[in-house]
């Protein structure tokens, strides 16, 4: 799984199926910009398919005792879309994409895709700053 999604991305940020496999959700950087892309699994054209600015990025993580949590935020026009991944105070491992109108805080939530945490491979991490990706407070 892992090698045939770099081969796709020369720099993943981020990449996850759907419980379903049947759409899979993939970030990547594309210096000076970030690539978002949504659709089904394996298909050559995705339903999304966008590249912004690196500033219109962004990435928080978190981790303690209990739990751990990154996200790494896109934002398209008045479109966020929001990936996280981690695992929840019992332990177990989740992943997400969420979408909103607006901003995460403040916007109106659209919808939740919960993601196969087997699927995903997460580059989340101080090393995004390197590559221009403003990092997040907030968590």
């Amino acid at each position: 799984m892992r090698n045939a999604h770099y081969l796709r991305c020369a720099k993943p940020v981020f990449y996850a199926q759907t419980l379903n496999h049947k759409k899979e959700v993939e970030i990547c950087i594309v210096t000076p910009s970030v690539a978002y892309s949504f659709g089904k699994t394996g298909a050559e054209h995705r339903e999304m398919d966008i590249t912004v600015p690196a500033q219109a990025t962004g990435y928080a993580y978190q981790s303690n005792q209990v739990i751990s949590l990154q996200e790494f935020t896109v934002r398209n026009g008045d479109t966020t879309y929001q990936v996280s991944a981690g695992s929840n105070d019992e332990g177990k491992p989740f992943a997400a994409l969420d979408v909103y109108r607006g901003s995460p805080d403040t916007g109106k939530h659209l919808a939740t895709i919960t993601l196969d945490p087997n699927t995903v491979v997460n580059d989340i991490g101080h090393g995004l700053q390197d590559a221009g990706i403003p990092r997040q407070d907030g968590l």
